[in-house]
């Protein structure tokens, strides 16, 4: 398919769906009356599908365009738009699924990519948290292993204190002086 580039010129009535072009362009487009071109704007990709009326009226390397479809491709009186023959509905189907199969092979990628990056980071920052948790807890288990044997060594001192300090209750009834009513021998 062959594109002619061609300057608009707004039409006088109403028409919207179809444009004015002289009959010499026909042929160039490969395309006859009543069938359907495409008017793209290059600037913004926006298209317009329009059916051809032939006039020998309208100037060679003019399009007489609708006010509508001048809005909806987004160009002006005087602009110039690229006309193309449109393309059979298979066809058009065709392109439409091969261009959103690449656009989703692109945007799948670029989420693998990006899974791919969260789970490195995720894995860098797991280890990060275990080597400090790990330190931490060594901390903590260092420091109850430091009360605990300051602790014992305080109690076993106050256990022998007290040991110390308590008379011995086994023997306090041996004394030979004292029988077992607690007198002693001698006086009674």
């Amino acid at each position: 398919m062959k594109d002619v580039r061609l300057t608009v010129k707004k039409r006088a009535f109403p028409s919207q769906g179809r444009v004015r072009l002289n009959i010499a362009h026909l042929p160039e487009l490969g395309i006859k009356e009543g069938e359907h071109v495409d008017l793209i704007n290059e600037t913004s990709k926006k298209t317009v599908t329009a059916t051809v009326i032939a006039d020998t009226m309208v100037r060679e390397g003019q399009v007489r365009v609708s006010e509508e479809d001048l809005k909806a491709v987004g160009l002006s009186d005087d602009d110039e738009v690229l006309v193309r023959k449109t393309p059979p509905f298979q066809e058009k189907v065709k392109k439409a699924a091969a261009d959103a199969n690449k656009s989703f092979s692109k945007s799948v990628d670029k989420l693998d990519e990006s899974v791919k990056k969260t789970a490195v980071s995720v894995k860098a920052g797991a280890a990060k948290t275990a080597a400090s948790v790990k330190k931490e807890t060594k901390k903590v288990s260092d420091s109850v292993e430091e009360v605990v044997a300051k602790a014992t060594g305080k109690g076993k001192k106050s256990v022998k204190m007290e040991k110390a300090e308590e008379p011995d209750l086994e023997n306090k009834y041996d004394d030979p002086v004292f029988d077992d009513a607690g007198f002693d021998d001698e006086h009674h």
